[in-house]
């Protein structure tokens, strides 16, 4: 199914108006905030997980299967919305691109959480890259569609990365026990319900599992004017004390000892090479 012009236009409006709003690292002064860029955004390095989880995205972009989804429980996929979906569709238009992959690795390798959260298994590929990170966390992982969840353990298994805990049913649903059984959330990523609603019904349950130094990334935070809606309702959260919208994602921190909230637009200084800080 082709991709409806509509969506590459809010697409090309949603990039220019992030790439005019945001600022480099020259901008960046408070301590915390410049380390992160620098070990984070910046950060160029090639990790050993990056090339197997590229040969694992090869690997289903060849794939002939199909996946039904005739229940689809989230806001829908570019994949298409036909009960059918094939699984390289899946790969092309569902799967997180190579860069925010390695935005999320770089994260977790310097949170370093002891459990981590996910909503939104897909076929596996941001599961790699956090597990990659962090091989030794707790690691709960929830999916919708069982099929799917299948398939993204063997997407684990043949980038030859440990295991996580995949449990598949409505994250309404499943989320709860979740909780309980991390008692402490580390490290969340939101990225398998692409609506306003749901998407901030989810934070207020995984909130009171989140401690100070917790970080919470949600995707797709432009995915439609109801998710922009939706993320601006979480940085403006009292609790909210840092957040960083990198067009795909956005990222909240929650550090008490930072006394001003802030908000940043941020971008790899190398787009803007001209943006020094000086204005």
């Amino acid at each position: 199914m082709p991709v409806p012009w509509s969506t590459h236009f809010h697409w090309l409006g949603v990039a220019c108006r992030y790439y005019l709003r945001a600022r480099t690292r020259y901008d960046v002064h408070s301590p915390f905030l410049a380390n992160w860029v620098a070990k984070v955004l910046e950060d160029r390095r090639e990790f050993y997980a990056f090339d197997d989880i590229a040969a694992v995205r090869r690997f289903w972009r060849q794939s002939p299967q199909r996946v039904d989804y005739a229940h689809d429980l989230g806001a829908g996929s570019r994949a298409g919305q036909g009960r059918q979906r094939r699984v390289r569709d899946l790969v092309r238009w569902s799967a997180i691109d190579q860069f925010s992959g390695q935005l999320l690795f770089r994260m977790v390798l310097q949170a370093q959480p002891k459990t981590i959260l996910e909503l939104g298994t897909n076929l596996g590929f941001s599961a790699m890259y956090l597990r990659a990170a962090a091989r030794g966390a707790q690691f709960i992982t929830i999916e919708g569609n069982e099929t799917v969840a299948r398939l993204a353990a063997h997407s684990l298994e043949r980038a030859n990365l440990p295991p996580v805990e995949i449990r598949t049913g409505a994250f309404a649903a499943v989320l709860p026990g979740a909780l309980r059984d991390l008692q402490q959330v580390d490290f969340a990523w939101l990225d398998g319900d692409h609506r306003g609603d749901a998407t901030l019904a989810y934070y207020e349950q995984i909130l009171p599992a989140l401690q100070q130094d917790s970080v919470l990334v949600v995707g797709d935070i432009h995915w439609s004017a109801d998710m922009e809606q939706a993320w601006n309702q979480l940085k403006a959260r009292p609790e909210v004390t840092l957040s960083i919208d990198l067009l795909h994602l956005g990222v909240l921190f929650f550090r008490p000892q930072q006394k001003a909230k802030e908000d940043y637009t941020l971008i790899q200084a190398r787009w803007k090479p001209w943006r020094l800080g000086f204005w």
